[in-house]
């Protein structure tokens, strides 16, 4: 499913509305009518107060005001902002809504105490005064609006986007609505997923309001939201006829004395994500400590020098490097003076995909020209930390601008980049970013990269498609954790999320499509 701007968004409703010929009051109509049956999926019976402003989103508002009251629901309406400023839709649905013999209140300042009363008697509140084109900071009547609502307690439902947030960036200068829910249509914008915006929205649904993927091709998307319905026909076959040779054999280069852990992880995700052979490179002092823990891999004993892999270690993978369809690099390996040449000599000898993780990332960092040797695909899996010293900046900038820094490494450097955090990015060498949606707050756990890692790697023996295998471990990743945190957010361990791993894989090979996307809640 692909993720738009507010300009794109725009695009495709006017090539809909002016070249295919759906009026615009259609699409209103539809979008109202599609809040309408989350509402009353919800919570049938509640009282209702919906706040529309002057534009098409309250125009959304009105659609929603009318196919209530028609259904003898408790529904009061309160209209924020300049008459003179409402569109052209906004005032033929006012019209239709007094015709219809339905009163409205305008809201101004000195009313506050009569909207503070209907506040008080609403079980639910529906935001409908700006919609995705809004930018900067909330001017008034709103901001005076949105702080009266902050102090409202029950269940707020926004209508495409909360108000007060940028449907591009995601940013809430000042006061923003938090909703519970937010319902959206076409398509989901990038201010649901970019932090702050990610938490005022909710629970996302994304409805279908009858614009035809014709509309589409004359906007050029190219950025998409992750779904199960998109990605469950990729997950690897598993024929009755076949034996491990079928599901690849992956190399995982990993391990210190002081993380001898980290293999383990990577390891066993990486077996538990279906591939048919995993080798385990380590340094040998700690092979005995590994080889404790699991029983499954294939182990290699690496040179080493002060307990990590030693400088002339690397050549060590040279007579064998053929034999790999993967290889992932970095978890717990710490990191060294000319490390980077190690690493460097570890890329000009890969002859298949790298995924390079962790310390792998921060050798990287200080000689990115090293990215050059490459001979296949590669992989990097920073989360915000290691991908403010890839790009020499802060990590706050990183943070405010996670989908620019994501595209611009991966197109400048000819990688597929996935940026970890809440939601994590997946941008490619042709310039695409994809979003995952999945995950939890349970993840928030030392040792989860390193099962993504091994996830990654697993993925990519078996399906031998890079970017195919990365979406597939990213989200099941994802739905691996949410599966933990709804044992525990606070109790998961890293092994919880592999052991979780298959739960996942089959969650997804079940998945049926839906008119409508439900993303997890904030």
């Amino acid at each position: 499913m692909y993720v738009v701007s507010a300009q794109q968004m725009r695009d495709i409703d006017r090539f809909t509305i002016q070249q295919i010929g759906i009026p615009g009051s259609v699409l209103m109509e539809n979008a109202g009518a599609a809040v309408v049956r989350e509402l009353e999926k919800r919570w049938a019976g509640e009282r209702i107060v919906v706040l529309a402003g002057p534009g098409n989103n309250g125009g959304d508002g009105l659609v929603i005001v009318r196919h209530l009251k028609n259904r003898g629901s408790d529904v009061r309406v309160w209209l924020v902002g300049d008459e003179k400023k409402q569109s052209e839709d906004f005032r033929t649905q006012l019209k239709i809504l007094q015709m219809s013999g339905y009163n409205t209140a305008y809201w101004e300042h000195g009313r506050q105490e009569d909207l503070q009363e209907d506040l008080s008697e609403a079980g639910v509140v529906v935001d409908a005064m700006l919609g995705t084109g809004f930018t900067g900071k909330l001017r008034e009547p709103f901001a005076s609006v949105v702080q009266q609502l902050q102090h409202y307690s029950g269940i707020v439902t926004a209508v495409d986007i909360a108000t007060g947030v940028n449907g591009d960036t995601g940013e809430a200068e000042g006061a923003a609505v938090k909703a519970h829910l937010t319902v959206t249509f076409a398509y989901p914008k990038w201010g649901h997923f970019l932090y702050p915006g990610a938490l005022h929205t909710g629970e996302l649904i994304v409805a279908d309001i009858s614009i035809p993927p014709k509309a589409e091709e004359h906007v050029r998307l190219v950025d998409a939201v992750l779904t199960g319905e998109g990605l469950k026909d990729k997950l690897p076959a598993r024929p009755r006829f076949s034996h491990k040779g079928t599901y690849g054999h992956a190399l995982v280069i990993a391990g210190s004395k002081e993380m001898p852990g980290a293999p383990v992880l990577a390891a066993l995700a990486g077996l538990r994500t279906g591939c048919g052979l995993l080798t385990l490179a380590v340094p040998e002092p700690i092979l005995p400590v590994v080889g404790s823990k699991a029983n499954e891999p294939v182990f290699w004993g690496w040179p080493s020098e002060d307990g990590r892999f030693s400088v002339k270690s690397a050549g060590t993978l040279k007579e064998r490097a053929a034999a790999f369809d993967v290889v992932a690099i970095g978890p717990g390996i710490t990191v060294w003076d000319n490390g980077d040449a190690w690493l460097a000599d570890i890329i000009r000898t890969v002859e298949s995909p790298l995924i390079m993780d962790a310390d792998a990332l921060n050798l990287l960092s200080g000689n990115l020209s090293i990215l050059g040797y490459k001979r296949n695909e590669i992989v990097l899996t920073p989360h915000p930390g290691e991908m403010a010293r890839l790009c020499g900046c802060s990590v706050a900038e990183i943070e405010q601008n996670r989908v620019k820094y994501a595209r611009e490494f991966a197109q400048t450097h000819g990688v597929y980049l996935i940026l970890k955090g809440a939601y994590t990015l997946i941008a490619t060498p042709g310039g695409h970013v994809a979003i995952n949606p999945r995950g939890s707050a349970a993840l928030a756990k030392g040792g989860s990269g390193d099962v993504l890692t091994g996830m990654l790697a697993g993925m990519i023996a078996q399906t031998g498609h890079v970017n195919n295998a990365i979406q597939l471990a990213v989200y099941l990743h994802g739905m691996a954790g949410e599966i933990c945190g709804n044992g525990s957010m606070h109790a998961t361990l890293a092994g919880d999320v592999i052991e979780a791993i298959g739960p996942a894989i089959k969650q997804l090979s079940y998945t049926v499509a839906s008119p409508g996307t439900n993303f997890p809640g904030n």
